[in-house]
């Protein structure tokens, strides 16, 4: 599938890391239960979980322009997982 063209200015994309940043540490917190709870009765199906989401997250450091391999928060962004995403 192609993928569109899509450039952030600096403050845009530095924004967006620290959003999904502040995510992903408030999903990892100690209130899992609640969230994963909170998830399922928004999503309306146990097929996708608080762990799928936590896992799929670190998939989307690649929009803020990490072109270097660098991680924005601990994760594999090489998992396979994440090519499933793109």
């Amino acid at each position: 599938m192609p993928v569109a063209d899509v450039r952030l200015m600096l403050i845009e994309a530095t924004e967006l890391a620290g959003m999904l940043t502040f995510t992903n540490q408030w999903l990892a917190g100690p209130d899992r239960e609640q969230l994963a709870a909170s998830l399922s009765s928004f999503v309306g199906t146990d097929a996708y979980r608080l762990t799928e989401l936590l896992t799929d997250l670190p998939c989307f450091t690649v929009l803020p322009g990490n072109v270097g391999g660098g991680q924005l928060f601990g994760g594999n962004r090489n998992d396979r997982r994440c090519d499933d995403l793109t």
